[in-house]
């Protein structure tokens, strides 16, 4: 019915030292239940599959990623990126790579085009560049320091 990872759930819970049956149990289920949506003859609802990330102790997007037994492709998948492995955490910036700018962009066709650094032309999406203009942030702001939400929210919000 789905692709489910079955031999990584089944390998967690050994690492963990439990039983489907206990799993079953924590999740206050049938255990033949469990054990049908295990193999993927049943699909994992959203509360088991929170129930199953905290029986597991992995987080729930490992546990998601395994569901669908699937690469994890979070974000965009853009030239120039890594796809985000979820056990590894960030990728880093390799700063040997040239990020293309405004002024690499070529204009042919009505369309926008930008050489790649290999030399192939390719198209780039109409996202990009799309909000450009669209915020102006003042100077002085600090769009990461913390807010003070009862003054923000409260006053200049509700009472302005």
């Amino acid at each position: 019915m789905t692709k489910i990872d079955s031999d990584w759930f089944y390998a967690r819970l050994k690492e963990i030292g439990a039983s489907s049956s206990e799993l079953a149990k924590f999740l206050k289920l049938d255990p033949s239940s469990v054990s049908r949506m295990l193999k993927g003859d049943r699909k994992m609802s959203a509360e088991e599959q929170d129930g199953v990330s905290a029986f597991l102790r992995v987080p729930l997007n490992v546990v998601a990623l395994h569901r669908r037994g699937e690469e994890a492709v979070f974000g965009f998948s853009e030239k120039k990126q890594e796809s985000y492995a979820a056990t590894s955490g960030p990728p880093a910036l390799d700063p040997a790579i040239k990020w293309f700018t405004e002024d690499d962009i070529i204009y042919k066709d009505g369309k926008r085009w930008m050489e790649t650094q290999d030399g192939r032309i390719v198209e780039l999406h109409p996202a990009f560049g799309c909000m450009k203009g669209t915020i102006t942030v003042m100077p002085g702001v600090d769009l990461t320091a913390p807010m003070d939400w009862d003054y923000e929210w409260g006053e200049k919000l509700y009472n302005e």
